[in-house]
């Protein structure tokens, strides 16, 4: 019997054999670099965004910085302030290029997705361009709708993309869907709006913009441009709440990006209801392998969980997952206050290393190091059941319990709170 589960995936119709995407960007520019993709086991590849507009393609240079320099954080969460245009080449190259990059797909079982941008008010060019891509061999179309050239106006209504989709899929055959950048609001009335084009798909979400100050130099840290992508693993929680907000008002197919840089990022966007995870700036971190790595893990993790297909998991968390105000309805110890706080922290003695990470970050004072014991001592009494003292503990010796029933563990930094379940 074969045990190695099938990590395939179907979006409208085009089958992908991983859930594992490449995403647009300057890796998926050219056609080596295609060819190296080609040969990782990526579902499919998403090509780098095209746009006529001279002004749109504007190359500055240098405008990739990595922000390792800013300390740990920065280094470990793969944080690149990048100033990376839209592809540079015409539309006549650009299309050979896009043929090519198609038969090297194809014969790679991988889908081609091409992805591009026009003005707004063009709408017989983004039907031209639609039309072109699909001659060319593109199996799907991403109309970036996220941009920061286009998003401002995209922002200021919803009819405008709505034609724009509606009219491309009269004129094209394979399927279309749409790239949404971070900062779109009111988000779910947008996405009721989209049913009337029909979608095939959304890609979401783009990174948001930023700016760091070099501040021994005092200047801007590599360009002085708020006009950027600020990329990495802490962008992800934001994106991922997004996809929820999304998936609560819509099931069309979803592409989840945003910090994946392992598979456990890759794999929240699929158990909140995502069809496949697109690896943008960890291809630059951790090179074209990552995708091999991600898609590994995947498959490790579903043969753990004995789990045979991602239809059988996909999205199953979405459920679980409330509101503030649904939480706070059924909090039965809305306003108590120390000392009659409900949960208390215990120290396990024998996982505890005497470090005080959790003396020097309970801002209520509830630990104290006792030098004649060579232990924590903890005042239950200043303790406001926040639970941040369990997080904190680089050992795993501290748990939130029941003050009246002290088995009764509340939260151990695992899963979801006993409270919230």
């Amino acid at each position: 019997m074969n045990d190695i589960p099938d990590l395939s995936v179907s979006v409208a119709g085009v089958r992908f054999k991983s859930p594992v995407l490449a995403a647009s960007s300057e890796c998926s520019s050219d056609v080596p670099l295609i060819e190296k993709l080609a040969g990782t086991v990526a579902g499919g590849i998403v090509t780098k965004t095209f746009t006529s507009r001279e002004e749109h393609k504007v190359r500055v240079r240098p405008y990739q910085f990595p922000l390792q320099v800013f300390g740990k954080d920065y280094k470990e969460g793969n944080c690149l302030l990048s100033l990376a245009a839209p592809h540079v080449e015409d539309i006549g190259p650009w299309l050979d290029k896009i043929s090519r990059m198609a038969e090297i797909c194809r014969a790679s079982s991988m889908p081609l997705i091409a992805s591009y941008f026009e003005v707004p008010e063009n709408l017989p060019l983004w039907i031209r361009r639609a039309r072109a891509f699909e001659k060319a061999g593109a199996d799907m179309i991403e109309l970036n709708f996220s941009c920061p050239h286009t998003s401002r106006v995209f922002h200021q209504g919803f009819e405008v993309p709505i034609e724009i989709i509606s009219r491309v899929k009269e004129h094209t055959s394979i399927p279309v869907g749409l790239k949404i950048g971070p900062t779109l609001e009111p988000l779910e009335s947008f996405i009721a709006s989209l049913h009337r084009a029909s979608p095939d798909f959304i890609t979401a979400h783009n990174a948001p913009g930023g700016i760091l100050i070099d501040v021994e130099k005092e200047v801007p840290f590599g360009a002085p441009a708020i006009e950027g992508y600020v990329m990495g693993r802490a962008f992800l929680p934001y994106s991922l709440a997004r996809i929820v907000r999304i998936r609560r008002e819509s099931d069309i197919p979803l592409i989840g990006i945003g910090g994946i840089g392992a598979p456990r990022d890759a794999l929240q966007y699929l158990l909140c209801g995502c069809h496949l995870a697109g690896i943008g700036s960890g291809l630059y971190f951790g090179g074209f392998e990552i995708l091999d790595r991600i898609h590994r893990g995947i498959s490790a993790w579903m043969k753990n969980k004995g789990y045979r297909s991602i239809d059988e998991f996909r999205g199953k968390v979405l459920h679980l997952i409330t509101d503030p105000a649904t939480l706070g309805a059924k909090e039965k110890y809305p306003f108590v206050m120390p000392p009659e706080c409900p949960y208390v922290p215990v120290v396990d003695e024998s996982k505890c290393n005497l470090c005080r990470a959790c003396e020097k970050a309970c801002i209520y004072d509830v630990f104290r190091m006792e030098a004649e014991k060579e232990g924590i001592s903890v005042d239950e009494s200043r303790c406001w059941s926040c639970g941040f003292c369990v997080g904190i503990c680089p050992g795993g010796a501290i748990e939130l319990r029941d003050r009246r029933y002290r088995e009764r563990v509340i939260w151990n930094n695992q899963g979801t709170a006993i409270p919230f379940q």
